[in-house]
């Protein structure tokens, strides 16, 4: 074999290996010139930010605030509402870890109900339901965090703060939103969940998260989306959040609406609501303030 054609050889040789190594990698100038060609220069910030900071980003700007809320789940089917439920949601950070504390309200045997979850690094998270009926107390185990809530394509999983640390780095690319540059992060938890991988869809401008797809082991195509539309985000200091998260389970022909009728974000909050015996006592969480009373 002649020098030229061994170096030809040599040359498939590299190709062949280095191609498996070369589709792993992240933000590559290959796939950012692919990209920008199919999107426009625009679609790529200037530097790009690795994957790992545009995810802890999101999740610093979506989880990671005290709240004070009142929401609205409407079940839908075949776009005609089928349940309903107001609730109201407070939301603390103690010593670094969230506190989660639900109150339902309305009709039928929901009423009155609350849920207490508590964040715990390294392990399952505590949650405790008070039932109005028995007027006691039961702890629920998170391990089926990823079971349906009354009837919803909401679950326990979709409501949990989200960091970082817990995923593997799958991979990213850019893409357009609703024709807003954004990047795709795909990550896969380390440990439980009831999805295998998930792509963050997450906003170049400012972080926020505009869609998540979730997929089970070895599928294609995702089994349950959230949207969360531009036209519905609303500004913080410090946060862009979305007034409205789209639910749609794609196995089931249904989605569920999350809507935030009243929300403040960082307020002041007693820790002692956040305990399971703040969950016994009959009073409403939120007491939010009219907006023109905090305009003032």
């Amino acid at each position: 074999m002649n020098r030229s054609r061994a170096l030809r050889w040599l040359a498939l040789l590299v190709v062949v290996l280095a191609g498996p190594f070369a589709a792993r990698a992240e933000d590559t100038a290959a796939t950012q010139a692919s990209d920008a060609s199919a999107h426009g220069e625009d679609a790529l910030p200037a530097p790009l930010v690795p994957a790992r900071e545009v995810i802890e980003r999101a999740f610093e700007n979506f989880y990671y605030c005290d709240l004070r809320a009142d929401l609205v789940f409407d079940v839908r089917r075949r776009g005609r509402s089928v349940l309903r439920y107001d609730t109201q949601l407070l939301r603390k950070f103690i010593d670094g870890r969230a506190h989660d504390l639900f109150y339902f309200e309305g009709d039928g045997d929901t009423r009155g109900r609350r849920v207490l979850r508590i964040e715990r690094i390294g392990r399952a998270d505590d949650a405790f339901v008070y039932l109005p009926q028995l007027r006691r107390i039961r702890r629920t185990v998170m391990s089926q965090s990823a079971d349906k809530m009354l009837g919803m394509e909401v679950t326990l999983e979709d409501l949990e703060v989200l960091r970082a640390d817990d995923f593997e780095l799958l991979g990213s690319s850019v893409t357009r939103v609703a024709g807003e540059p954004a990047r795709i992060v795909t990550l896969r938890r380390l440990a439980g969940g009831a999805y295998d991988r998930v792509d963050f869809f997450v906003a170049t401008a400012d972080f926020a998260i505009l869609e998540v797809r979730f997929y089970r082991r070895d599928a294609l195509e995702p089994y349950k989306q959230t949207h969360m539309r531009r036209e519905h985000m609303e500004r913080y200091p410090g946060h862009v959040l979305p007034s409205r998260i789209e639910f749609l389970d794609r196995e089931a022909g249904t989605e569920t609406l999350l809507a935030f009728a009243r929300r403040e974000v960082d307020p002041e909050l007693p820790s002692d609501r956040f305990t399971t015996l703040g969950l016994e006592k009959r009073q409403h969480l939120s007491w939010i303030r009219p907006r023109a009373e905090r305009d003032e």
